[in-house]
């Protein structure tokens, strides 16, 4: 008993002794500087980009461009989902052109990891299936193959609703998980150490874990994006462990090594945003969430979108409801200092006044704001029957110009058109042609094409004037009785009726002689629409009035 004691006494002291030595306010200003230079970082990273880029831009050596398409997509791979994609995927044909199987599978491989961590799954899955699992010689891409597998079913299953749906990815998680060769762990093989980190853990042994864990941080170095990643899994270790001091030591590492190497995908960022809004450091939680949303946008992927989203709107919703309460508080001092301002003056400048002369000053006062209260209020209905007739008295204006200078444009038509006929016509009888003459007046095909013309100057004019007058016109009706015209910018009868109605002229004679049909005809016509009204069949006429204004 006493050697356990002493053992669980020891073991305190250290976590006392690690805990008093991690400073988590300093490692937070070290994460705010970090911030500050992201455009620092960032250029790094394009300029390594732009140099790659160049290099594979002068080269007709497929080993030479596929060594550029590699150090491109692992540039991009952390930096745009969309890019890191494109040049995998030329790694993946330089490769065939190549005839090199290993590099190829190898590369179709991330592919359908990058797929799957941009939330493509369907991509990745149709990848993956398109790979001979058997053919693969390789030891490593077996493994990496069957790795990825069983990460994109672990997603598939982590997102799914459906419960059937979500027990056969875990399970199918769990099949090619089982098939993962880690019997041969070498201590630098990182990736291999990764997946025993990752089974110690889903196992729920947080010490396990964080023994390989050990192993992986002594061969990464300090401030890469691979420390990153490393950093990462301890700090999910560590939160298993149940030790909150370390786990925020390492999530903040995580994120410092991810904005120094320009990274974008803020998995550490938005996780240690969650944690300080849980710990109601609000403002920083704020800063980092927006910080990691803006990083999020450039790596351009729904997944991470979708996974801020709700962190982000949880920690502006708290924000917002810290200013708020801050506001209130302000108003709260405000007011109360407005008071007591109030009652001092009122006590020092009035304390002495006879009550009923105050009392009939108020009522002097109070019966005056309410003349003029009566008076505004008579003087804003004034203003607002004013303003409308302004209104009604300007598109009337409008109408009056537009239909003035198309009249006169008509008149001119017509005049021109007259002309023609009066020398056709005196052509004729100079010549004596009668037979023509009397032909050329015989029918009414003149007197039906200059109605056509005038219908198209009134239609272009009327359409000019009130573009959306049918689709406001049909929006009064029913929709079995909607109109639908012949061809665009032509009014049909029933149509005019109406435009002629919103024009003024309401007097079914007149509108008749202009469409040269009965009077009988138009009250038909008039009739069959407003019984196709969708409101009240009375006022139906006066809301087609105020079509436009």
């Amino acid at each position: 008993m006493n050697i356990i004691f002493a053992f669980l006494l020891a073991l305190f002291c250290v976590n006392v002794t690690v805990a008093a030595t991690i400073d988590l306010e300093q490692e937070y200003e070290k994460l705010d500087r970090a911030i500050e230079r992201t455009d620092h970082y960032v250029k790094a990273r394009e300029n390594r980009i732009h140099k790659y880029r160049t290099a594979l831009g002068v080269t007709d050596d497929n080993k030479v461009q596929y060594q550029m398409c590699r150090y491109l997509y692992d540039e991009y791979r952390p930096y745009m989902s969309d890019s890191a994609i494109h040049y995998i995927g030329r790694c993946i044909m330089l490769a065939e052109r190549l005839n090199d199987r290993i590099r190829t599978d190898e590369c179709r491989i991330l592919l359908a990891y990058q797929c799957t961590e941009s939330g493509m799954y369907h991509e990745a899955m149709d990848i993956l299936n398109s790979i001979d699992a058997e053919g693969i010689n390789d030891a490593n891409n077996k493994r990496r193959y069957y790795s990825t597998l069983s990460h994109l079913y672990g997603e598939l299953g982590y997102y799914c609703k459906v419960p059937r749906l979500r027990g056969e990815y875990y399970a199918k998680h769990d099949l090619y998980k089982s098939q993962i060769d880690t019997t041969r762990v070498s201590v630098n093989d990182d990736e291999a150490l990764q997946i025993r980190e990752l089974e110690f853990f889903a196992a729920g042994d947080a010490k396990g874990a964080l023994r390989y864990s050990d192993m992986r941080l002594k061969q990464v170095k300090e401030g890469t994006h691979q420390y990153a990643i490393v950093s990462f899994y301890r700090y999910l270790d560590y939160a298993l462990l149940g030790d909150s001091i370390q786990a925020r030591y390492w999530v903040t590492q995580s994120a410092l090594s991810d904005v120094e190497n320009a990274v974008m995908d803020q998995g550490a960022m938005w996780e240690l945003a969650n944690l300080l809004m849980a710990d109601g450091d609000i403002d920083r939680a704020y800063r980092y969430i927006h910080f990691a949303w803006q990083c999020a946008g450039k790596f351009n992927t729904l997944k991470r979108n979708n996974q801020i989203s709700p962190v982000l709107t949880a920690i502006s919703d708290n924000y917002e409801a810290s200013l708020k309460r801050a506001n209130r508080l302000l108003l709260i001092m405000a007011i109360v200092s407005s008071l007591l301002a109030v009652l001092f003056m009122v006590i020092l400048f009035y304390s002495n006044c006879q009550r009923k002369k105050l009392a009939r000053a108020r009522n002097e006062l109070s019966e005056s704001n309410r003349h003029l209260a009566e008076l505004n209020g008579q003087l804003s209905e004034l203003n607002t029957k004013l303003h409308e007739t302004n209104t009604q008295l300007n598109e009337s204006n409008r109408v009056k110009d537009e239909y003035v200078g198309r009249f006169i444009h008509l008149c001119s038509f017509y005049i021109d058109r007259l002309d023609e006929m009066r020398k056709r016509v005196n052509k004729m009888v100079k010549s004596r042609d009668l037979d023509a003459l009397y032909k050329f007046t015989e029918g009414n095909e003149l007197r039906d094409k200059n109605l056509t013309d005038l219908y198209e100057m009134f239609d272009s004019t009327f359409l000019h004037l009130f573009p959306n007058f049918v689709d406001d016109f049909n929006a009064l009706l029913r929709p079995e009785c909607r109109i639908t015209l012949p061809e665009p910018g032509v009014l049909n009868t029933d149509v005019r009726i109406f435009a002629l109605i919103r024009l003024g002229i309401e007097d079914s004679s007149r509108i008749a002689e202009f469409l040269h049909y009965s009077v009988n005809t138009i009250y038909n016509y008039r009739a069959k629409i407003k019984n196709g009204a969708l409101g009240e069949r009375d006022t139906f006429e006066t809301s087609v009035k105020s079509i436009g204004m």
